[in-house]
């Protein structure tokens, strides 16, 4: 009763529950199967908790005892449990099946979109990134660690809690870990997949859209846990290409700065030795 109770609650203001019940909307084919197969199950759970408060309804109405006259003793058919169990049972499979195609679904890599990184090859080429052309995803090694996420790009440049990523491309994700077991989690991009040590894992997304896409740490891997963000920024090609030559500068001119103060300070430590 409580439960057809929420069900008619909901039924009668959709609005007013939609955030509590609905996931958060998906920007990656991945992200929207897994969608699809969430509402198929609240579907057959709320059909399945109708159907059950339906049937003890019509029991307690058709059978309720009434004053003056003695409860009818009543036996349940002999057909009525096999039928019963054959009903349960063709669903289970139903689900089981559904299950398995959904999940095929998700882990198969689907090719970039036409305004993905593959679209513009020819400039990639020309610019010498180094990049995967054709139909080949954009692998990127995303490592877990204590407490934050590390991105390494297919030319060696990387970054740290960003990954930027252009919009429209299939990135395959690949995972390690280099101390303990981390989650790496974008909602709006996909499910849940463990770094673990010393074994290898993998997702993919393909963000449909531009903009930021915010996750978080969704298992325990020490006292910061809590603190260890995830963030997936999708840009237009061109100015992903540009943040990517641009980092790697970046990166080359700060390796430079530190060779040339490690060199200083060797130099300024054989002086001061030999003074001495």
């Amino acid at each position: 009763m409580i439960a057809l109770s929420l069900l008619l609650l909901l039924a009668i203001g959709p609005a007013a529950h939609a955030a509590s019940l609905s996931p958060e909307p998906g920007n990656s084919p991945n992200a929207d199967d897994s969608t699809t197969a969430y509402w198929v199950m609240l579907a057959i759970a709320a059909v399945i908790v109708v159907a059950v408060n339906a049937a003890l309804i019509v029991a307690v109405v058709r059978f309720r005892a009434r004053r003056g006259r003695e409860p009818a003793r009543v036996r349940a058919g002999r057909g009525i449990q096999p039928r019963a169990v054959a009903a349960l049972a063709v669903l289970a499979a139903v689900v089981f099946v559904f299950g398995i195609v959904m999940t095929t679904r998700v882990s198969d890599v689907e090719p970039s979109g036409p305004e993905g990184l593959e679209a513009s090859s020819a400039r990639t080429a020309q610019l010498d990134l180094s990049l995967p052309s054709g139909a080949e995803p954009l692998r990127i090694l995303a490592s877990g660690q204590q407490w934050l996420w590390r991105y390494e790009y297919p030319d060696g440049t990387f970054s740290y809690y960003e990954l930027v990523v252009p919009v429209d491309t299939t990135v395959q994700l690949q995972l390690e870990s280099t101390d303990v077991v981390h989650r790496w989690w974008i909602p709006e991009l996909g499910g849940k997949f463990d770094a673990v040590p010393g074994r290898g894992n993998q997702t993919w997304f393909r963000a449909d859209e531009e903009g930021t896409y915010e996750g978080q740490s969704a298992a325990f891997s020490g006292p910061g846990y809590a603190t260890m963000r995830a963030r997936v920024r999708a840009v237009p090609v061109p100015e992903y290409e540009a943040w990517l030559e641009q980092q790697g500068d970046d990166i080359q001119e700060a390796q430079e700065a530190v060779q040339e103060r490690v060199q200083a300070e060797a130099a300024a430590a054989a002086d001061e030795e030999a003074s001495q």
